[in-house]
């Protein structure tokens, strides 16, 4: 699901600045500029919160990209509460002021999550499975995305990697659940870029490259 800018800034930006403006305006007006000057900083501030700048994507297919700017803040394997498995999670505590549209981490299909387990977590989470057959779990579950999924793309669209498939809105931390054999590229207090950073790689046994499917990598470690 592509999503379309106006100079770098996402629709909504444009609605928060035009009112703001507006306020700013009327407040010059009737009472001084003096009184109107912090509408102008909430208005540079809103510039840089709904800033959105094209990013060049890897070309590097079976590589997970990250879906925020932001800082990884947790890696290591557990239990995937969603798809009842074991994974490696990621967690990027997300910079406000940094990338306003997410990001897919790889390319493939929408799929419903469902279940009384998911209802329970709390949040929202987006399941994407890929060409090969790879399922990946990202889940908001600090933060709020006003009640939208990640991937506002419906149930059975494709997304591409590194592309546009939603808005981070206000969340504060981005979790991706990947197979467990996931081969990490980041470490704990990297600084991620949406859509220009490998967050890891998806192994094959046809990638000789990545190793043989079912190795783990020796870097995971707890979380900072």
């Amino acid at each position: 699901m592509q999503r379309k800018t106006l100079f770098f800034i996402v629709p909504e930006g444009w609605l928060i600045l035009g009112a703001l403006a507006v306020l700013f305006v009327a407040i010059n007006a009737f009472v001084s500029v003096w009184a109107a000057l912090p509408l102008l900083a909430l208005m540079l501030a809103s510039l840089l919160y709904f800033r959105d700048v094209p990013r060049n994507v890897p070309a590097e297919p079976l590589s997970v990209i990250a879906p925020v700017d932001g800082t990884v803040i947790h890696r290591r394997e557990c239990y995937d509460p969603y798809l009842d498995r074991e994974a490696v999670k990621v967690t990027i505590r997300v910079n406000p002021f940094g990338a306003y549209l997410l990001r897919s981490p790889v390319e493939g299909t929408v799929l419903e999550l469902a279940g009384e387990t998911v209802k329970q977590l709390g949040g929202v989470a987006s399941m994407i499975r890929t060409d090969e057959g790879d399922e990946l779990v990202m889940a908001i579950r600090r933060g709020t995305l006003l009640g939208q999924r990640p991937c506002r793309s419906g149930y059975g669209e494709r997304v591409g990697q590194g592309r546009c498939c939603g808005n981070r809105r206000m969340a504060r931390r981005v979790e991706l659940f990947l197979p467990v054999n996931s081969r990490m590229e980041v470490e704990l207090g990297d600084h991620v870029r949406a859509g220009a950073c490998v967050l890891a790689k998806l192994v094959h046994k046809q990638n000789g490259s990545c190793g043989a499917k079912g190795s783990r990598d020796p870097r995971l470690s707890g979380a900072a």
